[in-house]
């Protein structure tokens, strides 16, 4: 493992750059998380609380708990942002293991199959490596025909697990 919780790296695309969320994205990311269309695709398995915000302060508090997490080695939730406006515009979270889970909430605008390909190009080219995972995981529901779209071109299977639906890997 390439210790991401030791010092976490910056990932860079055409359109994107990923790095260790930050408190100061709060407002940034208020955008994403406050936005019904992209709700409907978070992956919230196995949460203790909602990915759900409409306050400044109620999304802080989140990114706090997700700096905690990484402290704690639990998983890294990188900020996606758009290098056009500068913004934090969604987050990806992985954590290792032999299946590493990824999880992307991105604002509803960005939500395609150009951005969504970009974004797990970098992931599954980055990751395996960086978190030492065997498998990667992803989960997305039926509606998200783009990222379906994306994750089968990038070889990524349907699998269903017991109690979770949705799931690919590869």
């Amino acid at each position: 493992m390439n210790e991401p919780y030791k010092n976490c790296p910056v990932l860079e695309t055409e359109h994107f750059s990923l790095r260790l969320v930050s408190e100061a994205d709060a407002e940034d990311l208020l955008v994403c998380y406050s936005d019904p269309k992209a709700q409907e695709l978070f992956n919230i398995d196995n949460f203790s609380h909602i990915c759900n915000f409409y306050t400044v302060e109620a999304m802080a508090e989140c990114i706090g708990f997700w700096l905690t997490a990484y402290k704690q080695e639990a998983f890294v939730r990188f900020a996606i942002i758009d290098k056009s406006i500068q913004k934090a515009v969604g987050t990806i979270e992985m954590f290792g293991g032999d299946v590493g889970v990824l999880r992307v909430d991105i604002a509803s605008p960005y939500e395609n199959k150009v951005n969504f390909k970009e974004l797990l190009d970098v992931c599954t080219g980055s990751f395996y490596e960086l978190f030492d995972a065997k498998t990667m995981a992803t989960k997305a529901i039926p509606s998200a025909v783009a990222r379906i779209d994306v994750l089968l071109e990038a070889g990524f299977r349907a699998e269903e697990f017991k109690g979770r639906e949705h799931y690919y890997l590869r």
